[in-house]
């Protein structure tokens, strides 16, 4: 229920009042009713025997749940946010021009530049977080910035992933280089990653960073955001594990190595991720098989040194092959069985 621009909770109980009935002498009926009538109190409407009183229980304004809700435009010189999402989404020099929306789009607990916006409070919190109306527009504002950024979701186009994963999209070397020269883009990436967190969609945290490290640390792209993807974009990372392994892959692939100073090498050593699979080594090349590797052991791979054969096979740095773990099994028995006689 809105009112006043406030949303109000009902609380509803149902008051039973106390009919007390005389008793009268018999004798004419019609005077007997006549009196019955009479000495029935008179209530007003609201108060007859069944009562239905209705508390308003005022949490107080509530206005990005009602931004979010489609119900108010953000402030100042507004618009709504479906006209946000329809409208704008395409048009990058008045998402880059206009400093007030993203306030609004990717709200957190902290007061932003937009003396005009407010903090998430405790309520707004919870009811953005469990409304699906509202998950579904942050999802698709999140795709929004995703687009200015010049990357994109991996899965959104029929892919099958078992994470959300991020990829450059098609304009990425011009987003890129809008990135680079904007670099206030860096405290934006930040407000997406704790909305992000603070507003129940937190799986989208951790690809988005780890795919800024790679740009940055591997693809040695985006040199103005490297100490910003550290210092801000990690910490932001709600999961703890998903942080830490974050930290070591910054660790991991930083130069100079001696310039990194987010943590000492011996503590950032116990951080390392476990792989996600955990594949049999074997020291030569194999033939019979086709290897096929899960996109989690893809993964691991990917941050492993080593490279793919032209037999499709990944070897590790130390000339070992990498075992598809649904395939090991038979390999290994049918490896055995051809060296030890079965």
């Amino acid at each position: 229920m809105q009112c006043g621009n406030q949303v109000l909770s009902v609380l509803c109980t149902v008051v039973v009042t106390k009919r007390v009935m005389l008793k009268f002498p018999k004798g004419n009926r019609g005077a007997d009713q006549a009196a019955k009538s009479a000495a029935k109190p008179s209530l007003p409407l609201c108060q007859a025997s069944r009562v239905l009183l209705c508390k308003q229980d005022d949490h107080g304004p509530m206005p990005n749940y009602e931004f979010y809700m489609n119900w108010r435009k953000f402030e100042p010189n507004g618009e709504f946010i479906e006209t946000i999402l329809q409208r704008w989404s395409a048009n990058f020099e008045l998402l880059k021009e206009n400093h007030d929306y993203i306030q609004w789009l990717f709200r957190t607990l902290e007061q932003g530049r937009n003396f005009y916006s407010t903090p998430l409070n405790p309520q707004e919190k919870s009811l953005m977080s469990n409304t699906s109306e509202i998950q579904q527009r942050l999802h698709r504002a999140y795709k929004m910035r995703l687009k200015f950024f010049g990357v994109k979701l991996v899965g959104e186009y029929g892919e099958e992933t078992e994470e959300a994963e991020i990829e450059r999209a098609e304009n990425f070397t011009e987003r890129f280089d809008n990135l680079t020269i904007n670099t206030q883009n860096n405290l934006r990436i930040t407000r997406v990653l704790l909305s992000l967190g603070e507003l129940g969609a937190e799986e989208y945290q951790a690809p988005l960073v780890k795919f800024f490290l790679k740009e940055i640390l591997n693809e040695h792209n985006l040199p103005r955001m490297k100490k910003s993807a550290i210092n801000f974009f990690v910490p932001a990372v709600r999961d703890v594990q998903k942080g830490q392994d974050l930290l070591y892959f910054a660790w991991r692939h930083y130069q100079p190595k001696e310039e990194f100073i987010w943590g000492r090498s011996e503590e950032l050593e116990k951080y390392k991720a476990t792989p996600s699979v955990v594949a049999p080594l074997l020291p030569a090349p194999l033939s019979g098989w086709t290897p096929v590797y899960s996109e989690k052991e893809k993964k691991w791979l990917s941050e492993e040194p080593g490279e793919y054969g032209e037999d499709g096979w990944f070897q590790l740095a130390s000339k070992q092959i990498v075992l598809p773990a649904t395939m090991a099994p038979e390999i290994v028995r049918a490896l055995h069985a051809s060296t030890h006689g079965g």
